[in-house]
């Protein structure tokens, strides 16, 4: 693309949020974050800048929006996780902000909003997040590396019960599936916390975030006044690996056209140029994508 677009990013410092601004920028174009403390510088060169803006402020994000000369808007918002009992509604008020905030402003542009893979279909019409015992059911059929993946993750992020929780997850599956010479003595242990792990990864609150997400899905399904697309990253997303430049777009509905999103996973990097191609081509207006890519080339 030759012509250089004006782009805001809401939510400019989260993992997805911070690879698009690298994307953008890395293309020559121009990147303002927008969120409550947005940097307001950037690692990266190029033209970059920081607004700040709380998304409880419809008026004032509107007012930004509006005055802002953008081309495209991205909405990487995603709930704080320091509460899981509050993410739920914090995560629908602050896509429900975001969506009156941008059709009250005369911003008319294309808007891109990121959720979450629990918005997938199945072939059979179910919904990832609906799926039986979602989402334990699913993460016992994570491969070791993906659990490794997440609780690295979990202990970077400062998360450190969480990352030990997803380590004994992963011993105890292998206990059941894969036992040694020994693991009969501690087979009770093991039935004992995958039976735990199993309550506290099916409980409402544990899912809040991917529910918040097919809840924002919901609110634009059927808007024809904005052009938005909704990607759903696929289920085994995962940060800080390689920009390979490689990925495949699947278009979701409910035959299960994109359950390669289920199955598959992508790294931000480069789900980045995925989401920064459909910036410059806009082939995806009022469709729900994902995309998939190459993984496991690092050392998760």
């Amino acid at each position: 693309m030759s012509r250089s677009l004006r782009v805001a990013v809401l939510g400019p410092k989260g993992q997805c949020g911070s690879c698009v601004v690298d994307e953008l920028l890395s293309r020559g174009h121009s990147v303002v974050g927008i969120s409550r403390t947005p940097p307001q510088t950037w690692a990266k060169s190029g033209k970059y800048e920081g607004i700040p803006c709380d998304f409880n402020d419809i008026r004032g994000l509107s007012d930004i929006l509006s005055n802002g000369n953008f081309d495209t808007v991205i909405s990487a918002f995603a709930p704080p996780l320091v509460d899981l009992k509050s993410v739920y509604n914090v995560g629908v008020e602050g896509h429900g902000n975001i969506k009156m905030a941008i059709l009250r402003s005369t911003f008319r542009g294309s808007f891109i909003i990121i959720g979450g893979a629990g918005s997938l279909y199945y072939k059979h019409g179910v919904q990832l997040c609906d799926d039986e015992d979602f989402c334990f059911k699913h993460w016992y059929a994570w491969p070791d590396v993906h659990l490794d993946y997440m609780s690295t993750r979990m202990f970077d992020h400062g998360q450190r019960s969480f990352g030990t929780f997803i380590r004994l997850f992963k011993w105890a599956r292998g206990n059941r599936e894969n036992p040694g010479w020994f693991s009969w003595l501690f087979r009770p242990f093991a039935n004992w916390f995958l039976g735990l792990a199993k309550k506290n990864l099916t409980r409402p609150d544990t899912v809040g975030l991917i529910l918040c997400s097919r809840a924002a899905l919901t609110m634009w399904e059927g808007v024809q006044e904005m052009n938005w697309s909704f990607l759903s990253p696929p289920w085994q997303l995962r940060d800080k690996g390689i920009r390979t430049g490689k990925y495949e777009f699947h278009v979701d509905d409910s035959a299960g056209s994109a359950v390669q999103g289920i199955d598959k996973g992508i790294y931000n990097e480069d789900m980045a140029v995925a989401i920064v191609d459909e910036v410059e081509n806009k082939r995806l207006i009022h469709k729900h994508w994902t995309c998939t890519g190459p993984i496991g080339l690092k050392e998760w």
